[in-house]
């Protein structure tokens, strides 16, 4: 097939994808749906307020949690929100740009997939293998049960990192390093488990190619390029209540029966329970899906017994595959459990054992690809047209799990998800992990409306300070990130935060630590004259650093690009 043709080809399937799976996606039908994390929308309202007052990268959300701000951003993979959020401040509403987002994941995933199975199999079967991990129907979930944007971007970033990293293997460029370095750092910043957990599936990839020396300089400037999220989120992780609330889900009552990987009879939109009947949403990779990656296995085996030459790297990246795909779907059942009680220190950060559907789902694609390269191989001239068949009805029966049976109008959506009251009062309980450790976790979730409808004792914050008798203070300056007030005699006052290490707070010009907080970790001042407060967003050393630290490496990899002495001493060393 001509390279002009298979452009044209290409482009005509992602239209396909776009119609069949993406047609409740489409950002310009003014209709929204509703999932699991609720919080989306409002994390982006706070994002988008961040960048529009100059504080880059994001750390505070300030109207959560009764306007006593929260650090979610701090601890929380950014790229998916820099992505929706830049959606956003070019002009689409948060609704709109929350569903061109997630359609933006579910064409690029078939992009990103099908570059790197064409590394390895032809035009056809890249096609197929793409489409067979777009299309599946834990990707569905994934959209409109879970609603989760940092997984479905994960899975855009993933085969394209990898894809990087044999093409940086394969060839020495100034442009190739410093592009794979820049996607390497999004796809360790883009969800805080698998980002995690893709330092160590790199790794160990690296060392099935040529050029590890290159490839590992490439993963640490890419763990460098993220220093500006992942060295705070590190060490000041110990500062909110994170690790405790990790250990609340237990990751045994979340186990699947092998089934539910084959078949769901149910499709529900609840959530995970206890057991394999009571499931409120499916867990399925789709029937077609995993006979598909099937018959790929079997087309390995095949091979085997054909002894058909294959490259050395070509066997071992093969293996590496099947075993993270077996692997992975095997960690997702009961039968496991063995497993997750010698590494439960690791393994219980996943906190839901089905997250590693996603590799299930990714080996599918990888395998039925290899199927649609044998029978290519076997069946010359007939097989493009049994590939083309099988997409065609993949795509059909697929499509109808793309979708959502309820939607409601965007202003519904922002009403329900955007209001003042959800945004002050609500958002903060459902990701309460980030709870600074100045408050008492226990009192301060007794003002959740949701399950303390009638505790209407806190209202939301609207002045910088507390203060009984109002006619002793004035309010110089309360904005987001800044607040300045006059006050007119010696007092006790409560500065209305929830103290983090990023609020700088200063008496008569004198920066002070506050050491005395009430429940809700609000600072509690005793000033003994009129003083003049000042309370402003500045971040701590550690958060500083870190910013230049990946500031650095990103004008490195510039000069890299711009700069050939640079890369002309460097290219000895990649060698």
């Amino acid at each position: 097939m001509d390279k002009r043709i298979r452009v044209v080809v290409f482009f005509l399937i992602c239209g396909i994808i776009a119609i069949t799976l993406g047609k409740t996606l489409n950002p310009f039908d003014s209709r929204m749906f509703n999932f699991h994390d609720e919080t989306q929308a409002a994390r982006i309202q706070q994002m988008a307020l961040n960048i529009k007052s100059g504080h880059i990268p994001p750390r505070l959300a300030p109207e959560l949690s009764h306007n006593l701000g929260f650090p979610v951003f701090n601890f929380y993979a950014p790229f998916s929100y820099w992505v929706t959020t830049g959606l956003h401040l070019i002009g689409l509403p948060i609704p709109m740009a929350l569903k061109f987002s997630f359609f933006l994941s579910l064409i690029l995933s078939f992009t990103s997939m099908f570059l790197f199975l064409r590394l390895f199999f032809g035009f056809l079967p890249s096609v197929m293998g793409g489409i067979t991990y777009a299309s599946s129907l834990w990707f569905a979930i994934e959209i409109f049960v879970r609603g989760n944007l940092a997984e479905c971007w994960f899975l855009v970033l993933f085969p394209l990192a990898l894809y990087l990293i044999v093409l940086n293997s394969r060839k020495l460029s100034p442009y190739i390093f410093a592009i794979s370095s820049l996607i390497i750092s999004f796809t360790f910043t883009v969800h805080n488990v698998f980002s995690l957990l893709f330092v160590g599936i790199a790794s160990v990839f690296v060392l099935l190619l040529n050029n590890k020396k290159r490839n590992f300089m490439m993963l640490g400037i890419g763990l460098l390029l993220s220093a500006y999220f992942l060295i705070p989120a590190v060490i000041e992780l110990p500062l909110t209540y994170a690790s405790q609330n990790a250990q609340i889900t237990h990751y045994q009552d979340h186990f699947l029966c092998a089934w539910q990987i084959w078949s769901s009879p149910l499709w529900e939109f609840s959530g995970s329970a206890k057991g394999c009947q009571d499931d409120g949403m499916p867990f399925t990779l789709g029937k077609i899906h995993i006979l598909l990656g099937t018959f790929g296995l079997f087309a390995l085996i095949f091979d085997f017994i054909r002894q058909k030459k294959r490259s050395s790297h070509y066997r071992a990246i093969t293996l590496f595959i099947l075993l993270l795909g077996i692997g992975s779907l095997f960690l997702t059942t009961y039968q496991s459990d063995i497993i997750w009680e010698l590494f439960k220190p690791i393994l219980a950060i996943f906190q839901f054992p089905w997250r590693f559907l996603v590799f299930g789902m990714f080996s599918l694609g990888f395998f039925s690809a290899y199927f649609s390269e044998v029978l290519q191989d076997t069946l010359h001239k007939i097989a493009p047209y049994l590939i083309i068949l099988m997409f065609a009805f993949l795509l059909f029966m697929s499509g109808k799990f793309f979708s959502k049976p309820w939607l409601m109008s965007y202003d519904e959506y922002a009403s329900a998800y955007l209001s003042k009251n959800y945004v002050t009062q609500t958002v903060a309980y459902n990701i309460a992990e980030y709870l600074p450790v100045s408050a008492d976790y226990s009192y301060w979730r007794s003002f959740d409306l949701q399950t303390n409808p009638q505790n209407t004792k806190i209202e939301m914050v609207n002045g910088p300070v507390e203060i009984k008798d109002s006619s002793t203070f004035k309010i110089l300056k309360n904005s987001h990130f800044f607040k300045e007030v006059q006050i007119n005699k010696p007092m006790t006052i409560k500065i209305n935060i929830h103290y983090f290490p990023f609020w700088e707070i200063q008496i008569n010009d004198k920066q002070i630590k506050p050491n005395l907080f009430d429940q809700l970790g609000r600072p509690i001042i005793k000033l003994s004259q009129p003083s003049t407060v000042r309370i402003f967003y500045n971040e701590t050393g550690i958060e500083k650093t870190s910013n230049y630290i990946s500031f650095t490496v990103y004008i490195f990899l510039c000069l890299l690009i711009f700069y050939k002495p640079l890369w002309i001493n460097l290219k000895p060393i990649l060698k």
